[in-house]
């Protein structure tokens, strides 16, 4: 067998001992490399180190695989890690290639699920191994043994290992059982992972508040919150999580004779004043977060009755979905939201309450218009994610530096595309629109309950009516909707009448399951977890056109446009429902204000095409 040069000479010591308790050794002293490793590299603090070793050893499962299923650590640095101690072995992603059906079935099923390893290739006599735990060559000595060939060994992270075995061995009953394991593991570890992170009751003073502040900011991370909000009461102090949009009790909660501490901590990191608290105040923070990297935390402080209540919104660009196929547009929807952004000028408009995801949309759009061809630049208050190859500019209300400042800055820099955070008065306005006729793509958004709405704002602005139909694309309304969690999915029987009700032409109802979530521990017994996007695409043809030269009101706006094919949040909503990621309970609260229900079933027949 070919080991890397820095594993030989372990096995020349345990290759030629044969007992139950050699091999026990050898596994052993194996597990016990890899440990080392990973505690030289430094990529987990000491306490936390300490406990995901026992932990790891209490289920049985190896340290790599129990700190990356957890996220404590970047798989990327872990592998690094690794392979720097292990002399520079080569490092492949199993579950990320194609491998050969004949090389797969030349390792039967138990070898592989026994010993965590996947074949890749094999040239002449020598088969080439994925293996996670290169150091165990007495196990490997055993398969070449057993198998009549040589082995060469890459390193893999347990994971991919993991997920490849899934992959291409997902039949059988060792799947079944791999997979009931992998359940168990989450299941502990989710529990783990709050006595890792949760620290000591008895901790007091300094220490206790830095503790439990980066705690919080960990956890929020970890459970993907949006938003982390501390509030301070009379008597108590309130910690609350938004995941998915609803706000969540935290706990353990913070100890109220540290509120005024706990207050100045988080300013502190935040580059705020903490003798300042008499006036709102906005600041930024950033943590270090295992198996996340860099996380950027944007705050705001507001003075109170009892207290400052502060909000930390967590800005995770690992979440920021650029690919705009994936962003929830249905089919037609995504064909008329490109062709409005690649038209040569114009102005795309994308409207929603704040929280519907309009900053993901521009930012996917503007990822697919970022050419090397193009000059692309973007003025936002503030600037939440960069994005390489895109100027962008925090506008500074404070000193005057405005959206319309920073549009008249723009035009000299000889632009090709802008985006402009928000068009919020006239002037913005007039600007915006005169450079979309003037060579120019130029996208924002407004904050509106529907895509007609938008064109009614603009109107009621000020900004000319012949202008807005020579310089406008389309306009985009959007929702989130929260998605039903796969754990606890459950039937939901909504009446036939409800149905009816809800803008569901007569003749679907019954033609496909409802469905909603009963509430468990994966999604913190809310029956959600994640969102998806419902859209409203108004594109202005002629049409439309007419309808606002003719100052036609924002719902016969909408109706022609509709008739035009035009595609309502609530029936988009309902294709999200038809497709079980959503609830009816969800439907509602998204596109409670279309108006326009039971007449939008015209367009419901789309899907049939689903």
């Amino acid at each position: 067998m070919l080991y890397p040069a820095e594993l030989r000479p372990d096995a020349q010591d345990l290759s030629h001992r044969g007992d139950v308790a050699s091999e026990r050794d050898a596994q052993d002293m194996a597990g016990a490399r890899i440990v080392e490793i990973i505690k030289r590299s430094n990529l987990v603090g000491q306490a936390d180190f300490a406990r995901a070793v026992e932990f790891a050893e209490r289920d049985n499962v190896p340290l790599a695989l129990f700190l990356l299923r957890n996220r404590l650590v970047a798989e990327d640095a872990l592998m690094k890690a690794l392979s720097e101690g292990l002399g520079g072995m080569e490092v492949i992603s199993p579950d990320k290639i194609d491998i050969d059906p004949n090389i797969l079935a030349s390792v039967p099923r138990e070898i592989v699920v026994q010993h965590r390893i996947i074949p890749i290739n094999k040239v002449t006599n020598n088969l080439i191994l994925a293996v996670g735990d290169p150091t165990n060559l007495s196990a490997f000595d055993a398969i070449s043994a057993k198998l009549g060939v040589k082995l060469r060994l890459k390193l893999a992270s347990e994971l991919s290992i993991q997920n490849a075995i899934g992959r291409y061995y997902g039949a059988g009953e060792e799947a079944a059982k791999i997979a009931a394991q992998q359940k168990a593991m989450q299941q502990k570890a989710a529990a783990a992972l709050v006595n890792m992170t949760s620290g000591g009751a008895n901790d007091s003073g300094e220490s206790y508040v830095i503790n439990y502040v980066e705690r919080l900011m960990l956890i929020a991370a970890q459970k993907r919150a949006s938003d982390i909000h501390i509030e301070p009461f009379e008597s108590s102090i309130r910690i609350r999580l938004r995941i998915d949009g609803s706000l969540i009790e935290y706990k353990p909660h913070a100890r109220y004779e540290f509120k005024d501490a706990l207050l100045s901590r988080v300013k502190l990191i935040s580059g705020l004043d903490i003798f300042e608290k008499r006036l709102p105040q906005d600041g930024n923070a950033k943590l270090d977060i295992p198996g996340l990297g860099k996380m950027d935390f944007r705050v705001s402080s507001l003075p109170s009755v009892w207290g400052e209540k502060i909000v930390l919104r967590l800005l995770d660009k690992s979440n920021l979905q650029l690919d705009m196929t994936e962003l929830g547009f249905d089919g037609d929807q995504l064909i008329q939201f490109k062709d409005s952004i690649m038209k040569p000028f114009g102005m795309v408009i994308v409207t929603g309450p704040t929280g519907s995801g309009k900053t993901t949309t521009l930012y996917s759009a503007l990822n697919e218009l970022n050419r090397i061809t193009d000059n692309v630049v973007t003025a936002e208050d503030p600037v939440e994610f960069t994005i390489p190859g895109i100027c962008q500019v925090n506008v500074r209300p404070d000193i005057d530096f405005t959206f319309s400042k920073a549009l008249k800055a723009f035009l000299r820099q000889d632009p090709d595309i802008i985006m402009v955070g928000e068009i919020r008065d006239l002037e913005t306005g007039e600007i915006a629109m005169k450079a979309a006729l003037t060579g120019h793509i130029v996208l924002s958004t407004l904050h509106t309950n529907n895509a007609a709405e938008s064109i009614e704002r603009l109107r009621n602005m000020g900004i000319d009516k012949f202008t807005i139909v020579s310089a406008l694309n389309c306009v985009v309304a959007q929702r989130l909707v929260r998605k039903i969690c796969n754990e606890c999915r459950e039937v939901d029987p909504v009446s036939a009448e409800k149905q009816i009700a809800l803008g569901l032409p007569e003749k679907y109802v019954g033609k496909f399951k409802i469905y909603k979530g009963l509430g468990c521990e994966n999604c913190n017994h809310t029956g959600y977890r994640g969102r998806a996007a419902i859209y409203e695409v108004l594109t202005v043809s002629e049409p439309v056109k007419r309808a606002i030269v003719e100052n036609m009101t924002a719902i016969e706006i909408k109706r022609i446009a509709m008739t035009s094919g035009m595609q309502t949040l609530r029936q988009s909503a309902w294709r999200k429902v038809y497709k079980g990621v959503t609830s009816v309970d969800e439907l509602i609260e998204a596109s409670g204000s279309d108006d326009d229900a039971k007449s939008a079933a015209m367009r419901i027949e789309q899907m049939r095409s689903a």
